[in-house]
């Protein structure tokens, strides 16, 4: 059902995707908002306590592999050619990053006040755990189907514009016109590599254990050789571009 969703999203125009989510992702915010506020009374600061309790080096040397959960900030390299007007780039950056900011900083905020057990044991959703100790009298109970129901369509936008911007690459790679062609391979493409974990298991292994690492080869050794080679080809087509100038005003 995801990816017959996701599929249809994605072979109809870009501005459906983009209306979608910008219908989807204010409802978020402001369920994780309801989430925050309804649970304060169920907060404890001394649960935050002690501070750097895996130490200096655990948290900023060795932890720098779980720099992985700042990949969302990659989409924003692809937005430019996508945007009626480029030059304001620089202002949706700055808003896209302060809403993640708050987002993260809340979602972390209910997991580490309210659950310092989820540390040592085997959680797969505390913040539906959070959602279940809301209550607004007798009436108002057990919300958390709602919650999950939003983060699921969340997860399914999520997983559209992840799409989206993997045909855009697509079509460019293949100098195609229109990428509606391998919309529907690539879902299926998507749906086989979600299916090579057999059990929560391995992909809570792949997550916490390979994925990081090859995001750190991503992130670090692919960019910078990518740097190094277009600064490598800039040098060579400046020399060409400034020889042929030069013919023409000769």
């Amino acid at each position: 059902m995801f990816i017959a969703s996701i599929i249809f999203i994605c072979s109809l125009e870009y501005k459906a995707n983009v209306k979608t989510n910008f219908i989807i992702i204010p409802l978020v915010l402001i369920s994780m908002f309801f989430l925050f506020v309804s649970n304060l009374k169920n907060f404890s600061t001394a649960r935050m306590y002690p501070l750097l309790g895996d130490g200096f080096t655990n948290t900023f040397i060795f932890g720098i592999k779980n720099i992985y959960v700042f990949g969302g900030i990659a989409f924003l390299y692809f937005l430019p050619p996508l945007l009626k007007e480029p030059e304001k780039f620089k202002k949706i950056s700055l808003y896209s990053i302060t809403l993640s900011a708050i987002y993260i900083l809340m979602t972390v905020s209910i997991i580490l006040f309210m659950f310092a057990y989820f540390v040592n044991i085997d959680e797969i959703m505390p913040l539906f755990s959070a959602a279940r100790n809301i209550e607004f009298g007798s009436f108002f109970q057990r919300l958390e189907s709602i919650f999950l129901l939003i983060w699921m369509i969340i997860f399914a936008c999520y997983i559209s514009i992840s799409m989206t911007f993997c045909l855009e690459v697509s079509k460019k790679l293949a100098n195609l016109n229109d990428s509606t062609p391998i919309v529907a391979p690539l879902g299926i493409l998507f749906f086989g590599i979600a299916m090579i974990a057999k059990n929560y298991s391995v992909s809570t292994f792949l997550e916490s254990e390979v994925y990081p690492y090859l995001n750190l080869g991503i992130t670090f050794v692919l960019s910078i050789t990518l740097l190094i080679l277009a600064n490598i080809k800039l040098k060579k087509t400046k020399p060409e571009k400034s020889k042929q100038k030069f013919i023409r005003s000769r």
